[in-house]
């Protein structure tokens, strides 16, 4: 199967992590929502008066009760919930990788309807790299919002918004551009939602170019709530956290009044890179971030239990092509290395591919989907495993029945019993959905079934 180059978008994690990262175009990987937050910790963290050295250890973060709890918001205020009727949706990219299109499958009691979804068509918008910070409430009405990368006919490519609402997306209906203060057009960069200073309103985080010029990035955040013309309430721009030129992040999804760290990843051309976690409390991200391993892959979730935020980073399989440079240390390849919130750490070995979290067995600790890398010449094929979480944290991984030619796409709680579905994706193009428990398969679709 080829790469897929549509990317995951669930996370929960607040504590350290996670990283991958690729040029404009190439594959990504995501996270998933979680709790929210109390105590510091190395993703969510209140920020101290001088930020610590990027070497320092992850603070601790303290989870909020999950969805469905006395304490958690209200179903209609989901950020992963694009229509408001309580169901987490599916959204996802499908079609070849020339010519991506942006899908949003609903949720129900029965699970995903695909006959109540949407595939948005090129003339009204081509997309490109969905993954972790995708959804959020940016206008505050209640619905989840779709923030995607891409751009209808005719128009500058960049950062748009497609906004909820009772009737979910509509195939026609046009994006609204990200707007920047000082420009005109939208964001040019990918941009990822989060809730940067736990305030409950959504804010944005993006690339920007630097105003000495040069090619290092600043990295510029919205902060939320946004108007319907895309303008943000206010914002601010710093120098790039990795100390160069950067173009995709990975945000800690939106749960509640969490504060939500922000990966920064390093500039690459195919190769894995590095990721910077920036810690996030009620005065915003951390300037200093603290450097963690290559791989492209990251999830965010809390994985043993304890209501501090993990983070995972991988090998998402995917090699720089240019002569010399097309291998990784051992390090590196095929390598998932697991940051957990007391500050110790867990390596795994023999997978590539994306990473996906979610409680997939409603038992309070966040399970985590890593693997399913096509075969290229440099990294055979991996099958798609569970890798299930505990008191002890992540324990090894286990292979999902039937799915050895698939690769982890979204998790959700798409028909609201409480504990996370885990879907794939799988079939050339990405012909193909597979809804599973983390185990098995418990239904399947073809994206030739949702509707444009």
């Amino acid at each position: 199967m080829r790469r897929k180059s549509m990317i995951l978008l669930v996370a929960a994690m607040t504590l350290a992590g996670c990283a991958g990262g690729s040029r404009e175009g190439a594959p990504a990987a995501s996270p998933r929502p979680g709790p929210t937050s109390a105590s510091p910790g190395p993703g969510s963290t209140a920020p101290p008066a001088t930020a610590p050295p990027a070497t320092a250890p992850p603070a601790t973060v303290t989870a909020s009760p999950r969805s469905g709890s006395a304490s958690a918001p209200p179903a209609s205020r989901r950020a992963d919930d694009v229509n408001g009727d309580g169901y987490a949706d599916l959204v996802a990219e499908f079609g070849p990788a020339d010519g991506r299109r942006l899908g949003v499958v609903q949720g129900s009691a029965a699970g995903l309807v695909p006959a109540k979804g949407v595939v948005v068509p090129p003339a009204t918008f081509t997309s490109w790299l969905i993954g972790g910070g995708t959804r959020a409430d940016l206008d505050g009405d209640g619905f989840g919002d779709i923030l995607a990368y891409g751009g209808p006919d005719g128009e500058p490519q960049g950062s748009y918004i497609f906004w909820g609402g009772r009737r979910g997306v509509a195939a026609t209906a046009r994006p609204t551009p990200l707007r920047l203060p000082a420009a005109s057009g939208p964001a040019g960069s990918r941009a990822v939602a989060g809730d940067f200073d736990g305030d409950g309103a959504a804010d944005v985080a993006t690339a920007t170019p630097p105003a000495s010029g040069g090619l290092a990035a600043d990295l510029t955040i919205l902060y939320g709530p946004f108007t319907r013309k895309g303008a943000p309430a206010r914002s601010e721009t710093r120098p790039s956290p990795t100390g160069g030129d950067f173009w995709r992040m990975t945000a800690d999804e939106i749960h509640g009044r969490r504060a939500t760290a922000l990966l920064v990843h390093e500039g690459d051309d195919g190769e894995q890179v590095s990721g910077w976690l920036l810690a996030a409390g009620p005065g915003g991200l951390q300037r200093a971030g603290r450097k963690l391993n290559r791989g492209m892959a990251a999830a965010f979730g809390d994985f043993d239990g304890d209501g501090a935020r993990d983070v995972a980073v991988g090998d998402d399989g995917s090699r720089n092509n240019e002569p010399g440079y097309e291998t990784e240390p051992p390090s590196v390849h095929r390598t998932l290395t697991v940051y957990y919130g007391n500050g110790r750490q867990a390596v795994f070995k023999g997978s590539a591919g994306a990473a996906v979290s979610g409680d997939f067995d409603g038992d309070g600790h966040d399970d985590l989907a890593f693997g399913g890398a096509a075969p290229s010449r440099h990294v055979t094929a991996t099958a798609p495993k569970v890798f299930w979480g505990g008191a002890g944290g992540l324990a090894p991984g286990r292979d999902v029945a039937g799915l050895g030619g698939a690769a982890p796409l979204a998790a959700g709680d798409y028909d609201g019993d409480g504990d996370d579905e885990l879907a794939f994706v799988t079939g050339d193009d990405d012909s193909a959905i597979v809804v599973t428990d983390g185990k098995t398969a418990v239904s399947d679709f073809r994206t030739a079934d949702v509707p444009s």
